[in-house]
């Protein structure tokens, strides 16, 4: 044989083995394999898929996403790193991915799952598994190994595990009505995470079932105590969100039930707000008198002193209102304006005019005596306590607040009390029992400290400048 014979013969086989090589190369379908291959009923199974060639040699190159699904149980259970039952094959892969103890079927019968190119159906693969009948079960112990019982822990979830049959349903009972299931594996141990936990004490209990979903065997009690004292701030609602100076607005505030102390703070000034149902507090509130955007600033404290600030969840706009000048009243518009809140003398009886909820709210000049507001009331009395704890009448007012300027003369507090008078048709008049008397600044000693601290600075300045 020549030599251009021989070469001529090695050329041509080059060619054909590099031409069955490129071409059997390509991406033919999909070998699925699922280990074993007969397995009982929520048994955990291996899923195995490998992107081949036409001769089931693997395809190196191949990097695009596949469809899982099972045609035959539409309700097997799949392996979680599915996305929207999809996988993209990755380079880490090495072109067959394994997922371990990833698939789980819930009735017997010839089993499927099949694996689709997802650009392309032409190139699919299917793997089939034989699910025999689960062994019938009478009585089966199950424990909780952990957490251990009377566990204290700071967290509203925690992961419960313990040790019962190989592949059977297991539910996870919550104070006696929220449920978690999952599967024990083949190595007869089941885990979850059980969360929803309650602030105290929380009994888990775990149970197996059958394969007819009956309850055959149930642990003992785990008794888990949640220490949480995070005091949670849902929501603000203030009404109306644009008032006129001075102007009433209710504040409406969710947050955890049962606190000792819940504030709101509005231009430095502070308000406690009482609790009216669970999770919900509610409140009326005075705006400031300097039109302004005002930050709302809350502080949350329960009977453990634990304490939570929330700053500035919410705002309110403050107008400023110009006071018109008005002529004074004649004296019958006077009478008519009373006539208005009149009773029967049946209803003035019954009417119950205890003041409640007597609140304070000190501005920077002045302070405001609020409380709640009575039905037909015709006055509101303010008195004042004397030294001697006499009443003195000081002013009346038909509006549930009033306003008390500070004066200038000394640093003193002086208690004020309101009562409220009502008159029924024949103009008697009805009063009620003095409303808790309130202690109240009437002059500002911080402004006293302001200038107390401006003399001693001046003083200072004094002192350096001479010895200079």
């Amino acid at each position: 044989m020549n030599i251009k014979k021989w070469l001529l013969i090695w050329t041509l086989t080059s060619l054909f083995i590099w031409f069955s090589n490129t071409f059997a190369a390509w991406l033919d379908h999909f070998q699925v394999t699922i280990d074993p291959s007969s397995a009982k009923a929520w048994e955990a199974l291996d899923l195995i898929i490998e992107a081949v060639d036409k001769n089931n040699i693997t395809v190196t190159d191949y990097e695009w996403v596949v469809l899982i699904f099972s045609e035959s149980d539409p309700e097997a259970e799949l392996p979680i790193a599915l996305e929207d039952n999809t996988y993209s094959f990755v380079s880490s892969d090495l072109w067959k991915v394994v997922f371990e103890d990833a698939l789980k079927f819930n009735s017997e019968w010839l089993q499927n799952i099949n694996v689709y190119d997802f650009n392309d159906e032409s190139v699919f693969g299917i793997g089939e598994v034989e699910i025999v009948k689960s062994e019938e079960v009478e009585k089966a112990e199950i424990d909780i190994i952990s957490p251990e019982n009377w566990l204290t822990i700071w967290d509203d979830k925690i992961k419960v595990s313990g040790s019962t049959l190989k592949n059977h349903q297991v539910v996870l009972v919550l104070n006696w009505e929220t449920e978690f299931r999952t599967t024990s594996n083949n190595s007869w141990v089941y885990e979850k995470e059980v969360d929803w936990l309650v602030n105290g004490e929380n009994l888990i209990v775990a149970k197996i079932l059958n394969s007819d979903n009956e309850v055959i065997w149930e642990s003992e009690e785990v008794s888990i105590e949640v220490d949480n004292w995070e005091l949670v701030f849902k929501n603000l609602k203030i009404t109306p969100e644009v008032v006129d100076s001075e102007w009433s607005f209710e504040v409406e505030l969710s947050a955890t039930s049962w606190l000792t102390d819940v504030s709101v703070i509005i231009n430095d000034v502070i308000t406690k707000v009482e609790e009216t149902e669970d999770w919900l507090y509610l409140w009326k509130l005075y705006a400031p008198k300097e039109a302004w955007s005002y930050s709302i600033d809350i502080v949350l404290k329960d009977e453990m002193w634990h304490e939570t600030k929330e700053l500035w969840v919410s705002s309110i706009k403050v107008n400023e209102v110009e006071m018109e000048s008005a002529e004074e009243p004649k004296e019958e518009e006077k009478v008519e304006e009373e006539k208005e809140v009149v009773v029967t003398k049946e209803e003035a009886e019954k009417m119950d005019l205890t003041i409640k909820w007597l609140k304070l709210i000190e501005l920077k000049n002045r302070s405001i005596l609020v409380w709640n507001e009575i039905e037909w009331v015709n006055n509101y009395n303010i008195y004042k306590k004397l030294d001697d704890w006499e009443l003195e009448l000081v002013d009346s007012t038909s509006e549930s607040k009033y306003e008390i300027m500070m004066t200038w003369e000394e640093v003193k507090f002086e208690y004020f009390a309101v009562k409220a008078e009502a008159k029924d048709e024949n103009w008697e008049v009805y009063m009620w029992d003095l409303s808790e008397a309130t202690k109240i600044q009437t002059w500002p000693e911080l402004v006293i400290l302001l200038i107390l601290s401006l003399i001693l600075w001046f003083v200072y300045l004094n002192i350096k400048n001479r010895n200079a």
